[in-house]
This record gives C-alpha cells, sequence and structure tokens, in this order.
C-alpha cells in the first residue's frame, strides 16, 4: 500500500489513555467521577485534538477516532474536532480497532497514548489488554503488546501505523514493529507507578507536529503483516482463567496457566481474543 499524497489520506487513530502525559496510576484512568479521572480525560482530549490538527493542517481529509480504553467511553464527541468522527462504546468487534476497516484508502494509522505491554520493565500501569487475566503474550513465539497486536490487525487491512505515542517502552516495541512510525515520548517510566512526565502542553506540541509528518509518512511505510495461520500464547493469571479459556473453540491448552489461540488469519485471531476478554470480565465480574 502506498500513500500518493497527504491531501488524499485518511487518518485513523486509536486513542488509549495510560500513555497520555503526567498519567502515573489507575485512579487517574479508571472511569469514574473524581478529579483524577476527569483531569486524564481531558489530556486525553486535548492528545486526540493536537493529532487530528497536524493530520489535517497536512492534509488529510477524514479521520476516525476510536476510544480505546477501558469501558471506551472517554472520548464519546465531546470537544473533539467536529471533522472526525468517533467510535465510542466497548462492545465491538474489533475492540481497540474498531472503525480500522470504515476509511476510505490510501489511509494511515495513529496509536495515541499507549503503554508498555506486560513484559516490559521501567513501564508505567504496564499490561497487556487486561492486567486481570494476562500475564504473558506471545505473537506468533515473540513477545508482543498492544501496539504488536493492533499493528498487526491494521496491516491485515492494509493500513501502515505511522504515529505512536507513549513512554518509552512503549516506543521501543514501536520501533521493533513499526519503525517506520514517528514515534513520540510522552514520559520517561521510572517503574510501574512513577514516571518523567513532559508538560501537557509540550506533548500536544509534540503531537500536531508529529501527525504532519505521520500522514507524509505515509508514502515511505508499510502495513505490519505477520506469517499465517495465527497463534497467541497467553499465560493467564490464575488456573482457573486456563480452565474456562479452554472451553472456547480455537483454544487449546499447553499447561497450568498456558494457553495458544489458533486462528486462520489476525482479524480471527484477534476476535478470539476479544471474546476471551470479555469472558474473563463476565466470570469475573
Amino acid at each position: 500500500m502506498q500513500v500518493r499524497q497527504g491531501r488524499y489520506t485518511a487518518v485513523y487513530v486509536s486513542a488509549d489513555m495510560e500513555g497520555c502525559a503526567d498519567v502515573v496510576h489507575w485512579d487517574e484512568v479508571k472511569p469514574a467521577p473524581h478529579d483524577a479521572y476527569r483531569r486524564t480525560r481531558s489530556v486525553l482530549i486535548a492528545e486526540v485534538n493536537a493529532v487530528l490538527a497536524g493530520a489535517f493542517e497536512s492534509g488529510a481529509v477524514s479521520a476516525v477516532v476510536n476510544d480505546a480504553h477501558a469501558a471506551m467511553r472517554n472520548v464519546s464527541g465531546q470537544g473533539i474536532d467536529p471533522r472526525a468522527r468517533v467510535v465510542t462504546g466497548a462492545s465491538k468487534p474489533l475492540y481497540m480497532l474498531e472503525g480500522v476497516t470504515d476509511l476510505a484508502p490510501p489511509a494511515v494509522a495513529f496509536f495515541l497514548g499507549y503503554h508498555g505491554a506486560v513484559h516490559a520493565q521501567e513501564a508505567v500501569l504496564a499490561h497487556t489488554y487486561s492486567p486481570r487475566l494476562i500475564f504473558a503474550c506471545r505473537l506468533n513465539g515473540i513477545p508482543a503488546g498492544e501496539v504488536t497486536l493492533n499493528a498487526a490487525l491494521a496491516g491485515h487491512f492494509g493500513i501502515p501505523v505511522t504515529l505512536v505515542s507513549g513512554d518509552q517502552t512503549t516506543l521501543e516495541e514501536a520501533a521493533r514493529v513499526v519503525p517506520w512510525a514517528v514515534r513520540v515520548q510522552t514520559k520517561r517510566s521510572l517503574g510501574y507507578y512513577a514516571a518523567v512526565c513532559l508538560s501537557g502542553q509540550e506533548v500536544c506540541e509534540r503531537l500536531r507536529a508529529a501527525a504532519g509528518q505521520a500522514v507524509a509518512a505515509g508514502a515511505q511505510s508499510r502495513p505490519y503483516r505477520v506469517a499465517t495461520p495465527v497463534e497467541i500464547a497467553i499465560d493467564t493469571l490464575t488456573t482457573a482463567q486456563a480452565d474456562v479459556a479452554e472451553l472456547l473453540p480455537g483454544i487449546r491448552r499447553t499447561g497450568g496457566r498456558s494457553i495458544v489461540l489458533s486462528a486462520p488469519d489476525m482479524p480471527a485471531a484477534y476476535r478470539l481474543l476479544r471474546a476471551l476478554l470479555a469472558c474473563n470480565a463476565a466470570i469475573s465480574s
């Protein structure tokens, strides 16, 4: 896939929250009626608008923003650049990438506010999809976080990831799988609950500039594709979770807390992962 010129480009934004500026604790990212979450929600909206502004300034003609954090009702269109469409709500088949198939090509994807994988060291709030379920995760034998898995799904649909923002561990993962992407560091994690943070204003300025570069980078980028059939190996937190997981078609048990999701392609593997996350949430509530 090639992006010929910026003005023909559609932009897809998958917006997470843990990797945004000045975020270091679960209290700040769990939807709740308190000041900590309200502040972080405003930070997220500002960062989304920053990349949208940069993209439209550089010739993008359309944009889709998918709320990709927690219950996925953090953005909901309020305060977002009116030129963008917003995908909101948790019951989405493609989860963190819902709406990625709605773009008119050529298109590029931005991963905003992403965070370190569950196996990452010195990563604020490090996890892979669910900290209550996934202890380790590998895609076709390679350790994988949300950057890798979501990039592989976007790649299946021919869409390259050209911008990733988050802490240094997030950007290290991005450099391994989508080295052509423009990377914006929002903070330097010191551990699970601490980081040296840039100001929100500085991060937004960097994101706006980076988004313009990321639109132009489409021509030099390529979709991240993985070999098929696809296998996602997961170590669960408990054996009870593995007990339930192996009941799902397409999942086999390989150890006490080890399971493997097998599927013919990345969308099928991702949907199976989404089903596993939904089942765990249901039995844990």
